[in-house]
Formats: structure tokens, C-alpha cells, sequence
């Protein structure tokens, strides 16, 4: 038979290829239409399944299931959400803002109670409007570098931090340790938050030239200390 068709015409032999292709294109279509039917008999999600339901035109439509109906599920990237804030869930907030959240549901002292700043400790601090448990610490942190508080405007020097707080703090019989600018090297004088490496090196240069010095209005001259520095220093200085 195969050696029957090579003594076919050439136009025949054309003819009876293209029928031989659409019989195997045919069987194709034919056998992956059956596969997909068969994918059509497996089970699915109760929640993925569309409903069937008459129309009230008379034709057959599908409708989804209703919203409450749906399994939902949702992804956020913090942990605790909280309520009655401007904050949008998922969004990752820095702790300042986050304290001042927390420190809206603990138990607050009223207008025209006050907390002792530079004696408090964390627990009476928290009690403050606008003060949880971060600036609480933070006010302990700054406290213990000035070697403790004389105004309650030292505060602000605390970054973020709540100024509407202020109202709630008091300073009764300040008492801070000095340090003694006369003894002590430069390392040892830039801690203090109030004298920066110039401010050191100035005072040490003082002393190298001059001798000890007497009051702090021996560095008027430096531009290291303009009056303001002087005035902010002078609580924690002494000779």
C-alpha cells in the first residue's frame, strides 16, 4: 500500500496528506476536550462556587454569594491595631507615635493635678496625658545625663515629645548634681548634654592659660558660649 502511494500523482499524494493531518488534529482537539471534562468532575471550594438561580425575566443567571457569606482573609504588618486613631491599619508607625496611642487608654490624672518631675519615677509618669511607657523611660534617660531636672522646658530637648504634657509637670526644690568644670578632663566634661566637645575644649584651654576658673562668665568671651549656653549650664556647674 505505501509502495502504491509514490505511483500516485503528485496532486493525489497532496490531497491525501491534508486529509491525514485534520484526522490527527481532529483526534487532538478530540482527546484534550475529554481531559478538561474530566477536570470539571473534581471537587472545589464551597466558596469558590458560583450559585445558579432563575431570573426574574424567566432566564437562568448565575449571581455570587453574598459578602457575609465569603471566607476574607486579611494580612496586616503589625501586630495590634489601635482603635480610634489616624493611624491605617498595616501601617508601620514609629514608637513616638505609637506611645502616645498606648498612653491614651491607661489611667490619667486630671487638668490641674501634676506629677513632680524631677522626683517621679516611670510608674507616676505614665500617668501623665500624652505619657506612656517610651517617653517615660526617655524622661529617666535625659534626667540621669543632666543629673536631674530644673525646669520643665528641659522637655522639649526630648525628641517627639509631647508638648501638651507640660501642663500635667512641676518642679518642686531642684537639687542637681554639678559637675565640677574645674576637675574634670575633656572627655569627662562633653557627657553632659549641655557642653559639646567645643564647649570642652574651650574650658580646658581656659584652664591651661588662665588657671581655674571662678564662674562660668570667665568663658563670655569664647564663642563657644554665647549667653544662652551660660545661662542653660550654670544650674550644673560648680567651681
Amino acid at each position: 500500500m505505501i509502495r502504491e502511494f509514490f505511483y500516485l500523482q503528485k496532486s493525489d499524494r497532496k490531497v491525501i496528506l491534508a486529509l491525514l493531518c485534520v484526522i490527527v488534529i481532529a483526534l487532538g482537539v478530540i482527546f484534550l476536550t475529554g481531559g478538561n471534562n474530566d477536570k470539571s468532575n473534581e471537587l472545589v471550594s464551597a466558596d469558590s462556587i458560583d450559585t445558579f438561580a432563575p431570573s426574574k425575566h424567566g432566564r437562568d443567571s448565575f449571581r455570587r454569594k453574598p459578602y457575609h457569606e465569603r471566607t476574607v482573609y486579611v494580612r496586616t504588618k503589625t501586630k495590634v491595631v489601635y482603635r480610634d486613631t489616624a493611624f491605617s491599619r498595616g501601617r508601620n508607625i514609629r514608637q513616638a507615635e505609637r506611645d502616645s496611642v498606648v498612653a491614651k487608654y491607661q489611667v490619667k490624672i486630671r487638668k490641674g493635678e501634676y506629677v513632680v518631675l524631677n522626683t517621679a519615677d516611670t510608674t507616676a509618669l505614665k500617668t501623665v496625658p500624652g505619657i506612656g511607657p517610651y517617653f517615660a523611660r526617655k524622661i529617666i534617660q535625659y534626667g540621669e545625663r543632666l543629673g536631674g531636672y530644673v525646669s520643665v522646658d528641659q522637655l522639649d530637648e526630648i525628641e517627639d515629645f509631647p508638648l501638651d504634657a507640660k501642663d500635667y509637670l512641676t518642679i518642686e526644690n531642684p537639687s542637681p548634681k554639678k559637675v565640677n568644670i574645674n576637675k574634670l578632663p575633656l572627655n569627662d566634661l562633653k557627657r553632659h548634654p549641655y557642653i559639646n566637645f567645643y564647649q570642652a575644649r574651650a574650658i580646658t584651654d581656659y584652664r591651661r592659660l588662665h588657671g581655674p576658673l571662678h564662674s562660668l562668665n570667665d568663658l563670655r568671651l569664647s564663642k563657644d558660649f554665647p549667653p544662652e549656653a551660660i545661662t542653660r549650664l550654670t544650674p550644673y556647674v560648680e567651681f
